[in-house]
């Protein structure tokens, strides 16, 4: 970690960034529960990136 930081890398925007690819293409309590965070965080970040989840239950019960 020390490593990456002396190299002007920042962590924690890289981590949220991983984060937030993940939620994209996975439901937000399937990586919540994979990556052991809570599923409130989950779905904050999924909102936070444009999540498409929580508006897929909506198109698949449409007639």
């Amino acid at each position: 970690m020390d490593r990456l930081r002396s190299l002007g890398i920042d962590l924690r925007g890289a981590r949220n960034t991983a984060l937030d690819e993940h939620l994209l293409v996975s439901p937000p309590p399937l990586v919540a529960d994979a990556l052991g965070y809570s599923h409130q965080i989950a779905f904050l970040h999924a909102d936070a990136a444009g999540d498409a989840w929580s508006r897929y239950v909506n198109l698949r019960t449409k007639p």
